[in-house]
């Protein structure tokens, strides 16, 4: 109950933070058998949560066994399908522990359930991969090879992408390639330790393959710019997830000399930008603003106040919660989404009992329709600045054009990428 609440929750919290989400490739999973999800680890436990609810299925996950230590937590984040793991960090006496831990991996398995494990570890911000933990593949044997095991055990990769760590951006999550193990029994029977690098070392290949990463983890928030600048407007997660794989095995690829350069034309194509209070997507789309835009901006401004006036303070007060308690960047979208999800749902279910207490109908349907209302206020802002930006770009063309032949100057860089 408590986890197809939590579902809807952040279901809805979800559409507000994210921009754009894309998600492609489910059509691969397969529901009716046990499966171990792999996926990257960009953001904390924002990962989880965004594949619990996009992947269409119930998904059982590891987190890290220090945040279980007050019963109450325990007794909520269970029945949130999560399931402690501890490492060296949480004390040497902790890590006995897990192995109740991996034998409750194995029951929901043998169950026919989905299980989540992030292999690398620790989350981070870093797009650089890390050696894979040995807990995935000793799991994945351990059930598969049991007596009492019966059908196939599968081990799907997902990629999960943010084009960055803040509050609208672009969420891509592709569920990748899969892989069966039936192959290892023998090994695994005869010598277990053997059989589990083994696998490990075919899981990291299989998931090199279907995630987006780069090779030079220093070079994480460079690729992330240039993704926001050249990707914001694609719609389809296929080709926007092959794109970003492009840009990161360009970005990878540069020697240290031709990234610095490439670096500073990107700041400088950027403080050019924002000295003319201009986008990319401006520069990339000079067409005029349809009157169909204009007409669905004024008829629709009714709804944007509406559900701005109803929920932007709760957008206020979550974001100055993530930004007065999060230093690591990797944290701060979990902290934002779930303060926002939380808050959001206290503020839903309050403003609708005061509509519901003044027995005004229409009054009441504004109030549970407001978080989407404020869905389209989002949008609205959006568009809104877009058509300002455009009018902005047409003026600088026709009376400061010099300014606006450095900016096509400065932006020349981006044709060696693409």
């Amino acid at each position: 109950m408590l986890y197809y609440l939590g579902y809807g929750m952040m279901w809805v919290t979800f559409r507000i933070f994210f921009r754009k989400i894309m998600v492609v490739g489910k059509e691969k999973l397969d529901h009716s058998s046990p499966t171990i999800i792999i996926a990257n680890h960009p953001a904390s436990f924002l990962d989880a949560m965004v594949l619990a609810v996009f992947l269409g299925r119930p998904l059982h996950f590891y987190v890290r066994g220090d945040i279980f230590s007050h019963p109450l937590a325990r007794w909520v984040l269970s029945r949130l399908h999560m399931i402690p793991i501890y490492s060296i960090e949480h004390g040497l006496n902790n890590l006995a522990k897990n192995k109740n831990t991996f034998d409750r991996g194995q029951q929901l398995l043998n169950d026919g359930n989905m299980l989540l494990i992030f292999p690398e570890g620790f989350s981070r911000f870093s797009k650089e991969l890390a050696p894979f933990k040995k807990g995935a593949s000793r799991v994945a044997l351990q059930t598969a090879f049991d007596q009492q095991f019966k059908g196939a055990l599968i081990i799907q990769t997902v990629s999960i992408n943010y084009s960055f760590h803040g509050f609208r951006s672009i969420l891509n999550i592709r569920v990748g390639d899969s892989m069966e193990i039936s192959g290892y029994k023998e090994s695994y029977l005869s010598t277990p330790n053997h059989a589990i690098a083994a696998l490990n070392k075919e899981m990291m290949n299989l998931f090199e393959k279907n995630v987006i990463h780069i090779k030079q983890g220093n070079r994480t928030s460079f690729v992330e710019r240039l993704g926001m600048l050249m990707l914001s407007n694609e719609r389809n997660g296929e080709i926007y997830f092959a794109r970003f794989r492009q840009l990161c095995e360009y970005v990878s690829s540069l020697n240290e000399d031709d990234f610095n350069s490439k670096k500073d034309n990107l700041n400088t194509y950027e403080e050019l930008l924002k000295k003319s209070a201009l986008t990319n997507d401006a520069m990339q789309n000079e067409k005029a603003f349809s009157l169909l835009k204009y007409l669905l901006l004024f008829i629709s401004f009714p709804l944007f106040l509406i559900g701005f006036m109803l929920w932007h303070i709760i957008y206020i007060v979550s974001k100055k919660i993530a930004d007065n308690t999060v230093t690591r960047e990797d944290f701060y979208t979990s902290v934002f989404c779930g303060v926002l999800g939380v808050l959001g749902f206290i503020w839903w279910i309050a403003i609708s009992c005061i509509a519901l207490s003044l027995d005004i109908f229409p009054v009441f349907v504004i109030a549970v329709l407001s978080p989407f209302m404020y869905m389209l206020s989002l949008y609205w802002m959006e568009a809104w600045k877009k058509m300002l930006t455009f009018f902005r770009m047409k003026r600088l063309i026709k009376r400061e054009k010099k300014e606006y032949d450095n900016l096509l100057s400065a932006r020349e860089f981006l044709r060696d990428i693409q």
